[in-house]
């Protein structure tokens, strides 16, 4: 019978998968009505971040249907959230090279693809060293647990690509809203706050194991992407 634990681990990390595609769309949308470009890749980069989410959302369901977790073969349980990560890092990047009127953007976006198939690369090749799995005692009493290895060569990746989202979106914004005032200080603040939030948050969830706080968390990674929309919206 699943553990009291499991059932917040499943249900926050459905309302995470959800609510990401709800929301994504959701920007999609208004990116279209509105031809605000940018919410385009602002709809597609939280569609990937709640499909971060998806090995821990797919564990719970087996556990409902059939009482049992997933099996996991070749780590397929931390293949399906961490899959997702390069493409949203990337997209995210973009946004922030694009809005910040970087000159050799294009350059920066090459390395960090280069970089994203090198990350899929890694943890395809050798997941349960990519990764630290804690599958439960008795298969449905809880969710398996997966965390980013810290010191592996994904931990590594998966530590500058955060590094990076925070230095371009976070700091970068909160110089630019200092030097400007009125409403636009307040917009470019919101896209500071919400890379923070979503760097903070994301590492928390990456490289600890599943506790009580994971509501708190997984709620502040969901309002990142409000606090990013309402900066970029106009």
């Amino acid at each position: 019978m699943l553990s009291v634990l499991g059932w917040i681990d499943g249900l926050t990390a459905t309302g995470v998968v959800l609510f990401g595609l709800i929301f994504g769309s959701f920007f999609l949308y208004k990116s279209k009505k509105s031809e605000i470009n940018i919410l385009t890749f602002l709809g597609i980069a939280t569609i990937f971040a709640g499909l971060m989410y998806l090995g821990v959302f797919l564990d719970f369901l087996f556990v409902l249907i059939t009482t049992q977790n997933m099996t996991n073969t070749h780590g397929i349980v931390a293949l399906l959230s961490y899959i997702w990560l390069a493409p949203a890092i990337i997209i995210s990047i973009y946004i922030g090279t694009r809005l910040l009127n970087f000159e050799k953007k294009w350059y920066l976006l090459s390395i960090f693809v280069v970089l994203g198939i090198i990350f899929d690369f890694i943890i395809f090749l050798d997941p349960f060293s990519a990764f630290d799995f804690d599958p439960p005692m008795i298969s449905g009493d809880a969710l398996i647990d997966y965390n980013v290895n810290t010191f592996s060569a994904a931990g590594i990746l998966m530590a500058i690509f955060l590094l990076s989202v925070t230095m371009i979106l976070g700091v970068g914004f909160l110089i630019k809203s200092i030097r400007n005032t009125g409403v636009l200080r307040k917009k470019l603040l919101l896209i500071s706050v919400g890379a923070f939030s979503f760097c903070i948050f994301g590492l928390i969830e990456g490289l600890t194991a599943p506790d009580i706080y994971i509501i708190i968390v997984r709620i502040g990674y969901l309002v990142s992407f409000w606090l990013l929309y309402f900066g970029l919206k106009e």
